[in-house]
């Protein structure tokens, strides 16, 4: 478990060299400040894989949540983790944010603190505490995750243990209804524009407003620079950049490295 965990928090850094043994399938997701409820946040399709989810507040009374997926029997594991640094482990339990974990049918489960176990996380070379740890046997549906702020805070929430497959993250997507038939004819939505433009990447260069390009695809990492747990530093070298020659360089002998920035995707750098 210990091992499943320090890899998913290794994929959160850029920077990072991940072993041959880690997938790049261990993908961040960091919680925006519009994930205010499930049906709002952001869905893991397959809750078995995994994720680290990343939520940080300012004050008192902030919500963030998402949802994840699985079918009946899936094995459903969730871990409550905080960086072993001030402010995150001077605060007591009791002014931690909360997470309730509500099931398929409805029934609801919060995350108890039964331990303070410190670890140090090779790849990112960060210290981090597991505070809780709550299993059980999936039900088949969508189960909800929400977390409750009492103060300023950063967690990480670890769902999902299999390695070795690139999940997938709906973001913005409703669930898809069954067509009705109509008289009148559906006119023919137009194309999009083919890309963003280099100009527009380059006019976003500040931690405001992070974009960069990576391999063809533009990226917003504003919502990483504050999140990023071994620091803003990498982060900020690629904003208003095409970083597609660093993170190549950070990430050698991976087949698919930027799969773990789906989550941040704009779309394609227009030609």
């Amino acid at each position: 478990m210990r091992k499943s965990i320090a890899a998913v928090l290794a994929s959160l850094i850029i920077g990072s060299t991940i072993s041959s043994g880690v997938a790049e399938a261990h993908q961040p997701l960091v919680l925006l400040d519009s994930d205010t409820s499930a049906a709002n946040g952001p869905l893991i399709v397959d809750g078995t894989l995994s994720f680290a989810v990343r939520a940080a507040f300012t004050k008192a009374g902030q919500k963030k949540a998402f949802r994840a997926q699985f079918n009946k029997g899936d094995a459903l594991t969730v871990q409550y983790l905080i960086v072993d640094k001030k402010p995150e482990n001077t605060l007591r339990n009791n002014s931690l944010p909360t997470l309730v974990i509500t099931d398929p049918a409805g029934s609801k489960v919060t995350m108890k603190f039964s331990e303070r176990t410190k670890f140090y996380e090779p790849y990112s070379k960060v210290n981090y505490l597991y505070l809780g740890r709550y299993s059980s046997e999936a039900q088949s549906g969508k189960y909800s995750f929400v977390i409750s702020s009492k103060g300023r805070a950063a967690i990480t929430i670890g769902v999902g243990e299999k390695e070795g497959v690139v999940g997938e993250v709906v973001r913005g997507v409703k669930e898809a209804t069954k067509p009705i038939a109509s008289s009148t004819p559906t006119a023919t939505p137009k194309a999009e524009s083919a890309g963003y433009t280099m100009e527009k990447v380059k006019a976003n260069n500040s931690a405001a407003s992070c974009w960069s390009v990576i391999r063809g695809n533009v990226y917003d990492l504003t919502k990483w620079i504050g999140a990023h747990p071994g620091g803003s530093g990498a982060i900020r070298g690629l904003c208003g950049t095409d970083g597609s020659a660093e993170f190549a360089a950070k990430h050698q002998g991976q087949s698919n490295p930027e799969s773990r920035l789906n989550s941040y995707l704009l779309g394609p750098l227009a030609k």
